[in-house]
């Protein structure tokens, strides 16, 4: 069987579980080891798992230390790529899928992804987009993982071979003197992206529509956003408050059309 992985951190996910947990039955059953990572303060989110049959592995928040947090750094895609570490290393399955919370799967993605589940490919999907599968040996060979990145850097087209080098994202250290270069900044490089990328570096092959048939309802996890533990520490704003509605709104409108799956 293949061992397949998701999140359950905040409560406001657990409506949407039944229909994960059912709809993935549905398509494939007897096909995985399911796994869900949980607070381990939160009998709920256990419960649920209990009922549903599945494996609930207690994960602790992982929060930057106290002198980065300052630096706009304790953001909750930190604690979201060390669950998926820790899920990783739980597993024992040659190829993982991990998976949002927020997905309902609405056919059979692993008759096309098995295809591909070779010793050739390292990832197959896309992360951000609500499904993933891991190539477990080649993860082991991987030093950045899931985890998120910011990069500042230089563009250089002075000589005959344009190049771009990445730094630190608080500057180039020390450079006193200007630089004839065009600077650039990477806002972020999301989670899952640089396992994408390293891989690739190590010249194991990559499809991204690998995994399909699924519907990622809020097209991003409520993880974070003014739930449990509000890493963003974001004001209530006009703003803010719209957002929350788009992903509220998106959740509402799945429980209406994949209600054979509650």
């Amino acid at each position: 069987m293949i061992d397949y992985c998701t999140i359950l951190f905040d409560e406001r996910e657990r409506i949407l579980f039944p229909l994960h947990i059912n709809s993935l039955r549905h398509y494939m059953p007897g096909v995985f080891n399911i796994k869900v990572s949980v607070r381990p303060e939160d009998s709920g989110a256990i419960a649920l798992c209990e009922k549903f049959g599945v494996e609930a592995l207690p994960h602790p928040i992982y929060t930057q230390s106290p002198g980065k947090v300052g630096q706009g750094l304790s953001y909750s895609s930190f604690d979201h790529a060390n669950r998926l570490d820790l899920l990783m290393k739980a597993c024992t399955s040659d190829w993982v899928i991990l998976s949002h919370m927020d997905v309902v799967w609405t056919g059979n993605m692993i008759l096309r992804a098995k295809s591909f589940m070779t010793d050739e490919y390292g990832v197959l999907g896309h992360y951000p987009h609500g499904s993933i599968a891991v190539n477990r040996k080649a993860y082991g060979e991987c030093h950045a993982g899931f985890w998120h990145y910011r990069f500042r850097g230089w563009f250089d087209e002075s000589g005959p071979n344009p190049y771009i080098r990445l730094f630190g994202m608080f500057g180039m250290g020390g450079m006193q003197d200007p630089v004839p270069f065009t600077e650039i900044v990477v806002p972020s490089v999301d989670v899952g992206c640089m396992l994408e990328i390293e891989m690739q570096s190590y010249t194991y092959k990559f499809v991204r529509d690998a995994v399909a048939h699924y519907h990622h309802i809020g097209g991003g996890s409520y993880h974070g956003r003014g739930g449990v533990v509000d890493f963003f520490k974001e004001p209530m704003t006009e703003e803010v408050i719209a957002g929350h509605k788009v992903v509220d709104d998106n959740v509402q409108r799945a429980l209406v059309n994949y209600a054979m799956f509650k």
